[in-house]
C-alpha cells in the first residue's frame, strides 16, 4: 500500500511537471515561429529528428537496460560500476556519432534537404547527439532509483533554461543558430549537475565494465526497435521535407508539435511505470503487476482521450494563436497526430510487459512491421494529399503497432482495460467537444479560458453518468490514492 501511495504520488508530481513543461513548449513555439518562419523552422525541426535518430542508435538500448536490471538494485558498489560502465561507453559511442554527422553534413543538407547551406547548422547542432546521450543516461539514474523530485526539477530546469536562453539569443538577432547554442548550454549545464550530484551520492569509479555484456546482450535488440521508432515517429518529417521542401516541413512540424502534447501525459507513467513494474516483477508479485497496468491504462486513458477531442476542438486558434498565418494550413494534422499519440501511449504502457519477461526481439518485430507500413504509406500518400497524408501514415502505423502489440502481450499478462469506463469518457469527450469547438478565439487568454470550460463540461459529464468509481472521488477529496 506504501509502494502504491509513492508510486500514485510520483506519477502525480511527474504529471504537474508535464503540465508546466508543455506551458514551456507553448510558450517556445510561438517564440520559434514567428522569428524564424516556417522554413528555418522546418531546418531546425529537422535537426532535431537527426539528433533524436543518431542519439537513440547510439545508446544501444542501455538507458533501458539501466532500468531493467537495476530497479530492484542496492549494492552501491553495483549501481556505481553499472552506471559508470553504461555512461562511458555511450560517451564514446555518442562522440563518434556526433563526428560522422558532423563529417557528413554537406551530403545530408545538399540531398535531404536540398539546400547546401544548411550545412552550417547541421554541423552546430551535430554536438547535441553527445550530450542528448550522456544526459539521457544521467537522468535516467533518478527515474530508476525514484528519486523523482530530483528528476522532476532537472526538466523543469531544462524547460525553462532552454526557453530563457532561446529568447534571450534570438532578441540580440542570433536566429536559428541561437536555438541551436541555446539548447548546448542548458543541456551541458543539466548534465554537469545531474552528474554531480550522482558522483555526491555513489561516489566516483573508473568502470572496468564488467556486466555491460550482459546489458548489451538485454538491450542491444531494442537498438534496431528505437531505430524502427524513429521511423514510425519521425520519417514523416523527412518524406515532407523531401517531397514538399523546408517551408512545408515548417507548417507541418509546427502543428505536429501541437498535437504531439498527448504524448507527454504518457510520461508519467513512462517515468515511473517500468522501475517499479520490474522490481514487482522481481520480487514475484504478479498480482501487483496487473493492478498496476490496469490502472495505468485506465487513468491514462480517462485523461488522453479528451485531451484528443479537446486538441481537435481548438486546433485553429492554437495554430493560429501560437504561430503565424503562414503556418494555419496544417490545423488538420493536430487531431491526426493527437490520436496518434494516445495510440502511441497505450503502446508504451503494453510493450513494458515485453520488457518486464525480456521478449524484446518481439517490441522488435512489431516496430519494423510499423515502420515498414509508415514508409509505404508516407511514399504513397505525401504526393497524393499532402502533409496530411504524413499524419494518416503515422496514425495507421500506430494502430498497428497496438494490436500487435496486445496480441502478443496477452501471451504473458491479462489484465482489466475497463471498456466501459472508457466508452464513459469517449461520450463526455464528445459532449465537450460540441460544446467549445463552436467558440470564436482570437486570444491566449481565451484559449485557456475555453480549455479550462471544456475540463469543466467533460468533469461534469463524467460525474453525471458515473464514470468515476466512490473510491477515486474519496481519494481525490482526501488527497489519498484509491485503494487497490
Amino acid at each position: 500500500m506504501v509502494s502504491y501511495r509513492k508510486f500514485v504520488r510520483d506519477v502525480g508530481l511527474i504529471g504537474t511537471v508535464q503540465v508546466l513543461t508543455s506551458l514551456g513548449t507553448f510558450f517556445l513555439l510561438p517564440i520559434i515561429t514567428k522569428t524564424l518562419g516556417t522554413y528555418d523552422y522546418g531546418l531546425w525541426a529537422q535537426i532535431n529528428i537527426i539528433v533524436s535518430l543518431v542519439s537513440s542508435v547510439a545508446l544501444m538500448g542501455l538507458s533501458m537496460g539501466f532500468v531493467r536490471f537495476l530497479s530492484s538494485e542496492t549494492d552501491r558498489k553495483m549501481i556505481r560500476e553499472a552506471l559508470y560502465s553504461i555512461l562511458f561507453f555511450v560517451a564514446i559511442s555518442g562522440f563518434l556519432a556526433s563526428l560522422l554527422v558532423y563529417i557528413f553534413a554537406e551530403p545530408l543538407a545538399t540531398v535531404v534537404f536540398k539546400d547546401p547551406e544548411a550545412t552550417y547548422f547541421i554541423q552546430a547542432g551535430s554536438a547535441l547527439i553527445l550530450l542528448t546521450v550522456v544526459e539521457s543516461i544521467s537522468l535516467y539514474y533518478f527515474r530508476v532509483f525514484r528519486q523523482i523530485k530530483r528528476y522532476s526539477y532537472f526538466i523543469l530546469l531544462e524547460t525553462f533554461g532552454k526557453l530563457f536562453f532561446i529568447l534571450v539569443l534570438i532578441k540580440l538577432g542570433y536566429g536559428l543558430l541561437g536555438v541551436i547554442v541555446a539548447t548546448l548550454l542548458v543541456q551541458s549545464f543539466i548534465f554537469i549537475i545531474s552528474l554531480v550530484t550522482i558522483v555526491s551520492q555513489i561516489g566516483f569509479t573508473i568502470p572496468r565494465f564488467t556486466h555491460i555484456k550482459e546489458y548489451l546482450q538485454f538491450s542491444f535488440p531494442l537498438t534496431p526497435s528505437a531505430l524502427v521508432t524513429w521511423v514510425t515517429a519521425s520519417s514523416d518529417r523527412f518524406l515532407v521535407t523531401y517531397f514538399l521542401g523546408l517551408g512545408s516541413a515548417g507548417i507541418y512540424s509546427a502543428a505536429y508539435s501541437i498535437g504531439t502534447l498527448i504524448q507527454l501525459l504518457v510520461t508519467p507513467l513512462q517515468v515511473i511505470l517500468l522501475p517499479e513494474l520490474s522490481k514487482l516483477f522481481d520480487e514475484d508479485k504478479l498480482d501487483q503487476v496487473r493492478i498496476y497496468l490496469s490502472n495505468s491504462l485506465r487513468y491514462f486513458l480517462l485523461i488522453t482521450v479528451p485531451a484528443v477531442f479537446g486538441l481537435s476542438a481548438l486546433a485553429k486558434p492554437l495554430l493560429g494563436i501560437f504561430t503565424t498565418q503562414d503556418f494555419l494550413s496544417g490545423w488538420l494534422v493536430i487531431p491526426i497526430v493527437a490520436l496518434s499519440g494516445l495510440l502511441a501511449g497505450v503502446f508504451q504502457i503494453f510493450v513494458n510487459i515485453m520488457f518486464l519477461v525480456k521478449e524484446t526481439k518481439s517490441a522488435t518485430y512489431i516496430n519494423i512491421i510499423a515502420a515498414v507500413s509508415n514508409i509505404l504509406l508516407n511514399l504513397l500518400l505525401i504526393p497524393s494529399i499532402g502533409f496530411v497524408g504524413a499524419a494518416l501514415s503515422t496514425l495507421i502505423s500506430y494502430f498497428l503497432m497496438i494490436v500487435l502489440c496486445i496480441y502478443v502481450s496477452r501471451k504473458h499478462f491479462v489484465f482489466d482495460y475497463y471498456y466501459y469506463d472508457i466508452a464513459k469518457s469517449v461520450f463526455s469527450s464528445f459532449g465537450m467537444y460540441l460544446s467549445v469547438s463552436h467558440f470564436a478565439i482570437s486570444n491566449v487568454y481565451e484559449l485557456f479560458g475555453v480549455a479550462a470550460l471544456g475540463a469543466f463540461i467533460y468533469i461534469s459529464l463524467m460525474l453525471i453518468i458515473g464514470g468515476f468509481s466512490k473510491c477515486e472521488l474519496s481519494a481525490v477529496i482526501k488527497y489519498t490514492p484509491p485503494r487497490v
